[in-house]
């Protein structure tokens, strides 16, 4: 077994023991999600530095609010500052951004989820739900996954 099969493994049985978690602003919302994805893979975070700074007394900043807070004027930028954009299918492990459909994208226009191969998982009222990778918009890995 090699190390990307032994943190996608990691990843799978991280997302068994989260599946039925709903979603909830500031409590395990999609960043939080993925930012444990990344934990449960390699030990570590990839917005480790992010969480809970989009709220404010239980209350979500606006998006000029988050832009000014987190430094980052879109998405994009913000991902290629800790990532490297995948320009192929997304890779196992790859987090992903999805739009079109997803349940909690309304906010900043973006689900985060994580590819697990023909599919990705995002977060929604019920927990884990599985978006064919086709409804993906861009994926983004750690470097020494790239």
């Amino acid at each position: 077994m090699g190390p990307q099969d032994y943190h996608i493994k990691r990843l799978h049985a991280f997302l068994r023991g989260i599946s039925g978690k709903p979603f909830e602003w500031g409590a395990w919302d999609c960043l939080i999600f993925t930012n444990d994805a990344f934990r449960a893979m390699y030990g570590e975070g990839w917005a480790d530095d992010l969480l809970h700074r989009y709220m404010n007394g239980g209350k979500l900043l606006t998006r000029s609010q988050i832009r000014r807070e987190y430094g980052y004027q879109t998405v994009d930028e913000m991902l290629g500052d800790r990532l490297t954009q995948a320009h192929t299918v997304p890779p196992r492990g790859a987090l992903v951004i999805g739009s079109a459909g997803m349940v909690e994208a309304g906010y900043l226009g973006v689900g985060f989820g994580i590819s697990v191969g023909s599919s990705a998982a995002f977060l929604s009222a019920s927990g884990v739900v599985y978006w064919p990778i086709e409804t993906i918009d861009s994926a983004w890995v750690r470097d020494d996954a790239a």
